[in-house]
């Protein structure tokens, strides 16, 4: 009959209990873990999280490989080329023929994808990207013969990029505190790791010094490393409560401790992998004034940079402290900034914008005027802008600097928009990276 009969039935957990929580949980993730991990022996790296970073993995492909293929939903690649050389170059993969890249274990090693090396030494707001920096090299498929410009320098994010990467480079940039941070990230490669021997005792007797104005230090690294240390320090004190607790002696040693172990990481990869860092060369100078440098006229294969944000962000503020520990006058340095030595006369009518950033982009077309000059045949630019708001109105920095760079001469290649995840209180919701060749 039946009644006798045995009625089969599938259940999830092969069981009529009823499951717990966990085992819901865990159920639900593996069968989800199907559809987001990549399938493959050369796979996405779990940063590639927009549309952007498509467009610079393919960037990446062009200049690294024979050829390629990207299946974008199943998150692999499948290319010809040189692996070896391809794992120790791509920013935006994770496994490359089953091994891991070398950006992927940086990633593992400084847990996190632009705070690696010395890049996170002093943060600056508005700062752009070490993986940009790398993408672009690779695209440029540039190498040990090629030199990059970038006369924005800043803190030193290009310069210390093409450094990690085996690349000869120069930096020019007009402020102080930048000159001596791109100085500083660039010699902390190269210093013996026993000039980093200091125990807490000292570290509090050199804290103490610095606020007596008492410090003094043979070695000129260490010097400087102590200084923005502290200036960092008290910056982080001046924004926020929240450090009451550790005491400015306490973030002190804390923000030594960080550096030291970014040392000891940054050694510990180029040991793995047999890299070999190249010195940058630092200038302070005006990019207004790029022609004072004779030198370099059609020198460099590339240039990969950042104009400053004047109008929509505060750099100086952070290096107020510094500036007034130094004895360095604020208002001379913001004199040199883009906008601010125009007399206010124009070259051409910009409607409605305001006085000062009209001002800033006459002074930014001269800049890309300098920086067609200093490029090669065939050398490359790559431009990152963003649009910011201000006094309620978009400034169209993006399409202003895309016109300068083909009114110039410069042949346009291509326009990636990169937004800036999380940015919705940002002064700059997302930047747009402008490439071109001159002809």
């Amino acid at each position: 009959m039946e009644d006798n009969k045995k009625i089969k039935k599938n259940t999830m957990f092969g069981t009529y209990e009823f499951p717990s929580y966990e085992e819901i949980l865990d159920a639900y993730s593996r069968e989800f873990s199907n559809y987001i991990q990549p399938k493959g022996n050369t796979i996405f790296g779990f940063w590639m999280q927009t549309i952007a970073d498509l467009q610079f993995l393919q960037l990446e492909l062009k200049g690294l490989t024979e050829n390629y293929r990207i299946y974008p939903t199943e998150r692999r690649v499948e290319l010809k080329g040189d692996e070896d050389f391809i794992r120790l170059r791509i920013a935006h993969l994770e496994k490359v023929g089953d091994k891991p890249t070398l950006y992927s274990d940086i990633v593992d090693e400084f847990g996190d994808t632009n705070a690696y090396a010395f890049h996170n030494l002093y943060p600056y707001k508005g700062k752009f990207y070490p993986r940009v920096v790398r993408t672009l090299i690779n695209a440029f498929q540039l190498n040990e013969d090629s030199i990059i410009l970038d006369p924005f320098n800043g803190s030193g994010t290009a310069t210390h990029e093409s450094s990690l990467m085996g690349i000869k480079s120069v930096g020019v940039d007009v402020t102080p505190m930048g000159v001596m941070l791109s100085e500083l990230k660039n010699d902390l490669l190269f210093i013996d790791e026993r000039k980093l021997r200091f125990s807490v005792r000292d570290l509090i007797e050199i804290f103490q010094k610095i606020e007596k104005r008492q410090w003094e230090y043979s070695n000129p690294t260490i010097y400087k490393l102590m200084l923005a240390i502290y200036f960092d320090t008290i910056d982080a004190f001046a924004r926020t409560s929240s450090y009451n607790r550790t005491g400015k002696t306490g973030l002190f040693i804390k923000k030594f401790n960080y550096i030291k172990e970014c040392f000891e990481k940054t050694m510990k990869i180029k040991q793995k992998y047999g890299l070999k860092f190249i010195p940058a060369r630092i200038v302070e100078g005006d990019i207004l004034e790029l022609k004072k440098f004779k030198e370099f006229e059609g020198k460099f294969d590339a240039v990969i940079t950042s104009p400053p944000y004047y109008f929509s962000i505060d750099y100086v503020g952070k290096d107020k402290i510094a500036y007034d520990y130094l004895g360095i006058d604020m208002k001379k340095v913001e004199s040199k900034y883009l906008g601010m030595k125009n007399n206010g006369e124009l070259s051409r009518p910009y409607g409605k914008l305001p006085a000062k950033v009209a001002m800033y982009y006459e002074d930014l077309k001269k800049s890309i005027e300098n920086i067609f000059w200093t490029l090669k045949p065939k050398g490359k630019l790559a431009i990152i802008v963003g649009d910011s708001t201000v006094g309620g109105r978009k400034i169209p920095t993006t399409m202003m600097t895309k016109n300068f760079c083909e009114e110039v001469g410069f042949k346009l290649e291509k326009l990636i928009f990169n937004p800036l995840l999380g940015a919705r209180n940002r002064a700059i919701r997302g930047e747009s990276i402008i490439i071109c060749e001159k002809p």
